[in-house]
């Protein structure tokens, strides 16, 4: 095991000892409760023949657990004073590939070896929303995510139709993947404290969308738009891509009232929806 699993879990001392201070920016909060990081690797189901994507390792706290368990972890890291105190840490440790990337603009299907990769992140809560929808886009190079979020995000991610927090990330998640609440994480686990609780899920690429999905692209084209002006009707949203004409024979076609707001809807009329719109269109151009 490195050396480095005890300034990784006290990040406080680690800061303190000249390290300027976590980025705000970058939404670092470093785990310090080795406890948390033992149920995030209960849950992930790890073999020795695994290989694991870490988005964001910060200090290396999760990274030596999983490096422990796994026969690779790629840990990709923007902020390069971190990237040297891992680098440093992990010297000895073959397992550990660093990755000095922000991950956003990293190419996931490049750390493909043939085997699917287990995507396993304390995701810095700043850019935690788009990394989600890139690993969405990525899904057939993973067999499973376990993530820690926001307790927003994650109410959002698991919500049914019907509220406030029903969205477009939840419509989009849950067509593809299989989602599961893992367990709540108290602020006081961390340093520095959060102002908001946080959630770890475990995600799990579904080997067939929920629903009908021809086109992906128009399918999230589509569920944007409906969600796009909450307020607004539906057959109203849908202008914001379609012509007036098209939403309303597109709803019409699938059964759903251009009153109605894009929360009422289930991923199923979403399903129907899409591919009501993609005909009408198709009709279009013809």
């Amino acid at each position: 095991m490195p050396n480095s699993i005890k300034s990784a879990t006290n990040p406080k001392e680690f800061f303190l000892s000249g390290n300027s201070y976590p980025s705000k920016s970058l939404g670092q909060n470093f785990i310090k409760d080795l406890r948390v990081i033992d149920r995030i690797v209960e849950l992930a189901d790890l073999s020795s023949e695994d290989e694991v994507l870490e988005i964001g390792p910060g200090l290396g706290a999760l990274t030596s657990a999983l490096a422990d368990k796994v026969k690779r972890v790629v840990a990709i890291e923007k902020d390069k004073k971190l990237v040297e105190h891992l680098r440093e840490s992990f010297r000895d440790y073959p397992r550990v590939e660093l990755v000095h990337q922000d991950a956003l603009k990293a190419d996931f299907s490049s750390f493909y070896s043939g085997k699917k990769l287990k995507a396993i992140s304390n995701l810095p809560y700043s850019v935690s929303s788009p990394i989600l929808f890139k690993l969405l886009e990525a899904r057939q190079y993973f067999s499973s995510l376990v993530l820690m979020l926001q307790l927003e995000v994650g109410e959002r991610i698991t919500a049914g139709p019907g509220g406030k927090t029903y969205g477009s990330i939840s419509v989009l998640l849950q067509t593809f993947m299989d989602i599961t609440s893992g367990f709540r994480v108290h602020p006081a686990s961390f340093w520095p404290k959060p102002k908001v609780d946080s959630i770890v899920l475990k995600l799990e690429p579904l080997e067939f969308p929920r629903v009908n999905v021809s086109d992906e692209k128009l399918y999230e084209k589509v569920v944007r738009a409906a969600f796009s002006s909450r307020r607004k009707m539906i057959g109203n949203s849908l202008q914001s891509i379609l012509s007036r004409d098209s939403a309303r024979a597109s709803l019409e076609l699938a059964g759903i009232d251009k009153t109605r707001r894009a929360e009422t809807l289930t991923i199923e009329e979403f399903g129907v929806l899409v591919d009501k719109v993609s005909i009408i269109e198709k009709q279009s151009i013809s």
